[in-house]
């Protein structure tokens, strides 16, 4: 059905380089080299004072940053150039899906070769990085503003993509939009309903939650061949976001609400919440994070980078009409919407068997257009 490299074996090629003819394992903050200790003299300051001191480190270091992330470039342009004139610091950006960066990162690690200095992907991305022991620990005083539930280890959560369904008002009608994940199984929405291809932590997690309130594996399993049965498929969250906005599709079953957001402000006729303004359909956040290299050739604006993106990169975002990991003043991102846990841990480690799960769930199914 798809195309992509499963996470677990992206991260495994670090691991089998480093006990192959490497000499030893990859560079980290036990090697003592320049970068760990620029983290280290930023963090033996009193935290308001740790930001002075990284602007003047990252001064000494040219005042350059690669970043790498998946954001789209319509959101990543927008944020470096708002880094860039908060900080004085250029901005290199490399961007791709959370897998291509997560694979570059590992390779080049492997490699010996440093090229990110930043990250800032998708969670399951920042895990693998984490696990593979590639990023430095922050401890800058933003991270007091941080809901506990989006602070890890050596990551960061920057921001929230808010899962849930979509649908064009011209096509769907008040009171026809769905009031739960389980109505969109519905006969009444056959060939109605779009379902994106790789969206298998969606569908871990509405397996989970139904799971968690008392539905039995074969009730869920029913509910899923009924949903596909009612569905067509497409490739990529903006893509079909443009299939929906120009009628070729008339809901979709997921898409972030910010893409949803940024499409109706742009007079599209698209919206996930219903008439009264408060959906009954409970929304995941899935949390995107930022980390910083131990192996950053320009670590104090690495360090910046992580601070500006909890701080001033929070108002950034919201102006994106992205949903921020702390609360911003302005912010109208969760208005409407009830929150249940995003299940971090359980696709943090599962080796693929979600991605194989829904690519089974969905063999055979139409693409959109067909």
């Amino acid at each position: 059905m798809r195309s992509r490299t499963p996470i677990f074996a992206a991260a495994a090629l670090l691991s089998a380089g480093a006990l192959s003819g490497c000499g030893g394992a990859l560079p980290n903050a036990a090697a003592g080299g320049k970068e760990n200790a620029v983290y280290a003299e930023i963090a033996a300051l009193p935290k308001e004072k740790q930001r002075e001191k990284a602007r003047e480190l990252a001064k000494d270091e040219g005042g350059a940053l690669t970043l790498y992330t998946s954001m789209t470039a319509d959101i990543a342009t927008p944020v470096a150039k708002a880094f860039e004139r908060d900080t004085g610091i250029h901005v290199t950006v490399f961007r791709g899906n959370s897998e291509t960066v997560l694979q570059r990162t590992l390779q080049e690690s492997q490699a010996r070769r440093a090229g990110a200095d930043a990250v800032e992907t998708n969670f399951r991305e920042m895990v693998a990085l984490s696990d593979n022991k590639l990023l430095a620990k922050y401890d800058g005083s933003p991270l007091d503003k941080v809901e506990k539930t989006g602070k890890f280890a050596t990551w960061t959560a920057t921001r929230l993509n808010i899962f849930h369904p979509a649908w064009n008002t011209r096509l769907i009608k008040p009171g026809e939009e769905p009031t739960s994940w389980e109505e969109l199984a519905d006969p009444k929405y056959k060939g109605r309903i779009t379902l994106e291809v790789s969206d298998s932590d969606w569908y871990e997690n509405v397996t989970h939650y139904w799971l968690e309130h008392g539905k039995s594996q074969a009730e869920i399993d029913q509910l899923w061949k009924k949903i596909v049965a009612n569905s067509k498929v497409a490739k990529g969250h903006t893509t079909m976001m443009q299939f929906l906005t120009s009628g070729q599709t008339h809901m979709e079953a997921m898409n972030y609400t910010y893409i949803t957001t940024r499409s109706a402000t742009k007079g599209a006729p698209v919206t996930f919440l219903p008439k009264s303004g408060k959906s009954t359909v409970p929304a995941f956040p899935r949390p995107n994070g930022v980390g910083m290299l131990k192996s950053a050739q320009h670590p104090a604006s690495a360090w910046l980078f992580y601070d500006w993106m909890l701080t001033e990169g929070q108002k950034e975002l919201v102006k994106l009409h992205l949903t921020p990991s702390t609360k911003v003043p302005g912010d109208k991102s969760l208005d409407g919407l009830t929150l249940v846990p995003f299940d971090v841990k359980g696709l943090s480690h599962d080796q693929g068997t979600w991605d194989k799960k829904y690519d089974a769930l969905l063999r055979g199914v139409d693409s959109v257009g067909k």
